[in-house]
């Protein structure tokens, strides 16, 4: 029998032997196709080469394609054949061969290569194909009443993503036989049944399908095809579903395996969710989607999160996803080395991820339960949108996944409701981002309406003359503005840089040809309209003055070494860590900046060491930057870097450090490498899941640095009268011997609480034999608590030990118990409830030992003694 491995190799070594060129797999983040979300057919790679607008390498190409697809998450694990990772197997033309050539492979390396019997293949075609038709017929020979005519929605493909390439096309289905059928006389493939299962679609492209969806012919005729290889594999291994063929069933046996589990019964929808989840987890972040709340990685996020509930099912509780990837990379990292080679970022990254889901599932499924119960029991068939955005919003559940659980319970939800209440957080989100100040927002959103967008100028020029278009005084257009009004100003040319990109806007002073002098604090940039804010500090403006516009040049130069160390620092990020980094996010600023990244370990030293080597090294090359114009795909195609979802116009500047970074880029930027001068990297952390951020700082920002440490050195030398040289052995000394210090008081508070066990018990209070002893203590940590409760116990059989201390401000509370005591009625995890309370915290516990904290210190001794009343009660009972 042949196995999965064996029909990746077969397809690839029959398209060789009829000279097609094999291509690897593209990754599944599509490269210069902001049409996809993800790469979702083999010939997504092919794209430009099927509309004509790149030269060709070679004319006909065969490949095995990394594929995901989401539009059918939910059948994901309940059908025997939906999965969101799979391989597309695809054969493909470039203006060389047609439909004639196409049918002969498909149906040579079907009846010779893998040996499906002629008679159990059917054959579909688009309804008007009769060139097709006669080829099935005439040419390969295939009985007439085994050839089916469909219509459009069925086979008419394409085009993948909003345009591209489309046809007419021409499946092939094998029979199964009548046990799968649905028993009528005209079931043939089109049939909803199981009977004709469609493995290969041929697709003719001859049209091209433009964002409108006008069709036009293409400049050249082309082959497209693809065939699931998890479909074939079930046909050719003879099984019912694809979660039977021999890889992802060796997932399936890991899975049952590691969780004692028996692949029967609704734990095999279970388990087969897990492993094609993992499967495509595995794959998405190898090739560098991170996830998150937005585009591919709150994809991501779905995914994890709807396996996490399908692990719950059959009780997993901890962390498990990740554990199923080294199988998963066993398996297919010979043919896919990319994942070999991320293995440990995935596993750390997919483990993050689990462990901070689960925080919040169990209560998350909890309240998902309560609501449905609610529902049922009010006859209501309608989840509001409201209680779907608290399980978003408190407990993490993707609105789909809420979906999903109630589709269950044959109960919808309202999502309407539920955008109405992001779209308000949205809204408060964005109010508090602008500082709270969203009225000034609306202005120069406004005001940029009006007009319209600004000539640049600030790349090549500091000053610049030009006329003032446009005054708002914050509130309306006005005609002029006095000395000390605030105002923004719109100018039809200026140098100023208005904040994009990451880059800050810049300061500096806008003149008027009679004096007058406007002070700009601010430039912002809305759409393509740059607008100056800041007050007049001298004379009076009126619109349509001439003017002259100067940034502070200081500022601007050291924005630009600040700016280029970024591009410098994703480059070496990327030779240091991995290609998997890519910039999520930046600040820059004139005394340091920002730079967030996709990567998931926290960085070494060694590493941070060798980022800001290379860095320097570059800087210290004195290397000149070039700045090049020219059009998008040009740009994408030469190799340039864009950052994951920002826009980009038709035309777009490209900064280069040649041999080492380029990158689209609108900023602005040093004309050489030495002007960084020295570049050091202060602080590096996580700003959330998948992310690392580095923070840096050049020029002024290292002067300032030195200024600071320096001064800081001479005040500690000086307090501790030695030289520089001799600091570290001084503060190692007074180290070594405030820790001997330490450990003496702490004997010593020890001993004295020792000393003070028998005067407890013997203020005991006694009843039915057990010893009530309660005493409050200052600054007695929980450990030291328990020591002492162990201690009293030992000494005193039938005890209860009532503990509570002051720590920092805030309450705990220590309660034990013999065995003696307990069995005469002393329940410690019932009596530290209600003396919780007291304390305005909570807590809880076993009969013999319970803890709880609270946030009321100054009720302590009241908690206390609530709790020897309590203990009372029950050895009274």
């Amino acid at each position: 029998m042949l196995q999965v491995k064996d029909l990746r190799d077969s397809f690839i070594e029959f398209f060789k032997t009829h000279n097609h060129k094999i291509v690897p797999s593209s990754p599944l983040i599509p490269k210069d196709d902001p049409t996809l979300l993800f790469t979702t057919a083999g010939m997504v790679q092919f794209k430009p080469m099927f509309a004509g607008t790149v030269d060709l390498e070679y004319t006909r190409a065969a490949s095995i394609q990394k594929c995901l697809r989401t539009s059918d998450l939910e059948n994901v694990g309940k059908t025997k054949r939906h999965c969101t990772f799979f391989e597309m197997l695809g054969n493909f033309s470039f203006g060389d061969y047609f439909k004639k050539e196409a049918i002969e492979f498909a149906w040579d390396y079907s009846t010779q290569k893998i040996k499906f019997p002629e008679e159990n293949i059917w054959i579909s075609i688009y309804q008007d194909d009769d060139e097709a038709y006669d080829l099935w017929k005439t040419h390969i020979g295939i009985p007439p009443e085994r050839i089916v005519r469909l219509g459009k929605a069925d086979n008419f493909w394409g085009p993948a993503g909003d345009s591209g390439a489309c046809g007419p096309c021409s499946e092939l289905y094998i029979d199964r036989g009548p046990e799968f059928g649905c028993g009528s006389a005209d079931c043939r493939p089109g049939c909803e049944c199981e009977r004709f299962l469609e493995y290969w679609n041929l697709v003719f492209n001859q049209y091209f399908q433009d964002i409108k969806g006008n069709l036009s012919p293409l400049p050249k005729t082309g082959i497209d095809t693809g065939m699931g290889l998890e479909r074939l594999a079930t046909l050719v291994q003879n099984v019912d579903s694809i979660y039977e063929t021999d890889e992802l069933k060796k997932f399936a046996e890991f899975v049952c395996r590691e969780t004692s589990t028996k692949y029967e019964g609704d734990a095999v929808r279970s388990v087969n969710t897990m492993i094609e989840h993992a499967r495509a987890l595995t794959f998405a972040i190898a090739d560098g989607v991170y996830p998150s709340n937005e585009g591919r990685g709150y994809v991501l996020r779905r995914i994890i999160r709807r396996a996490l509930r399908y692990a719950r099912l059959i009780g997993v509780t901890e962390p498990f996803i990740y554990r199923i990837v080294d199988p998963i990379i066993d398996t297919m990292g010979p043919y896919y080395p990319e994942i070999r080679d991320a293995r440990k970022n995935i596993q750390n990254l997919l483990e993050g991820e689990e462990k901070r889901f689960l925080e919040t599932l169990e209560n998350g499924i909890d309240r998902l339960e309560e609501i449905m119960k609610g529902l049922k029991k009010s006859g209501t068939a309608v989840m509001n949108g409201s209680d779907a955005f608290v399980l978003y919003d408190t407990f993490g559940f993707p609105l789909e996944m809420t979906i999903e659980i109630a589709a269950e319970q044959t109960l919808t939800v309202d999502t309407a409701g539920f955008e109405n209440e992001m779209n308000k957080q949205r809204e408060r989100g964005k109010q508090s981002w602008k500082g709270g100040d969203f009225g000034r927002e609306r202005v120069l959103e406004s005001l940029a309406k009006k007009a319209g967008g600004t000539n640049f100028l600030g790349y090549e020029m500091e000053k610049s003359e030009s006329s003032l278009m446009f005054i708002s005084d914050g509130k309306d257009l006005v005609s002029s503005i006095e000395e000390r009004q605030e105002a923004f100003l719109v100018t039809k040319d200026t140098t100023f840089y208005g904040e994009s990109g990451g880059q800050v806007g810049d300061r500096g002073t806008i003149m008027s040809h009679n004096g007058a002098v406007f002070q700009v604090e601010d430039t912002v940039r809305f759409d393509k309209t740059i607008i100056h804010t800041g007050r007049v500090v001298r004379g009076k403006f009126s619109g349509g003055d001439t003017i002259t516009t100067g940034i502070d040049t200081v500022r601007r130069n050291l924005i630009k070494a600040n700016h280029t160390a970024t591009h410098l620092l994703q480059a070496a990020l990327r030779k240091v860590l991995g290609d998997h980094v890519r910039q999520s996010g930046s600040i820059v600023e004139p005394e340091r900046f920002r730079f967030d990244f996709t990567h998931f370990n926290p960085l070494t030293i060694d590493e941070i060491d060798e980022i800001e080597r290379l860095v320097n090294l570059k800087a210290w090359e004195s290397i000149p930057v070039t700045t090049t114009i020219m059009d998008l795909d040009t740009a994408l195609k030469s190799g340039a870097m864009a950052e994951f979802g920002e826009k980009y116009e038709g035309t777009v500047r490209v900064v280069q450090v040649p041999g080492f970074s380029k990158e689209l880029c609108g900023g602005t930027h040093l004309d050489n490498t030495g002007k960084i001068g020295v570049f050091k990297i202060t602080r590096e952390a996580s700003p959330g899941a998948g992310l690392r951020r580095i923070e840096a700082i050049t020029l002024k920002g290292v002067y300032e640095r030195y200024n600071t440490q320096h001064a800081l050195i001479s005040e500690l030398a000086s307090l501790l009268n030695v030289n520089e040289g001799g600091m570290a052995k001084k503060i190692e000394d007074t180290l070594k011997r405030a820790g001997t210090l330490e450990k003496e008081l702490e004997k010593f508070r020890k001993e004295s609480l020792t000393s003070d066990v028998d005067t407890m018990i013997g203020n005991a209070l006694l009843v039915n034999g057990v010893k009530i002893i309660s005493q409050p203590f200052k600054g007695v940590a929980i450990d030291e608590l328990r020591d002492l409760s162990d201690l009293i116990r030992s000494k005193e059989q039938e005890s209860v030990v009532l503990f509570g201390s002051d720590v920092d401000d805030k309450a705990l509370l220590l309660f034990a118990a013999t065995n003696n005591a307990v069995k005469k009625g002393i329940d410690c995890g019932g009596i530290i409830k209600a003396a919780s309370k007291i304390l305005g915290g909570g807590g809880g516990g076993r009969k013999d030992m319970a803890q709880a904290g609270g946030k009321s210190p100054e009720k302590l001794d009241d908690a206390l003694r609530e709790a020897a009343s309590t203990a009372k009660n029950m050895l009274s009972a």
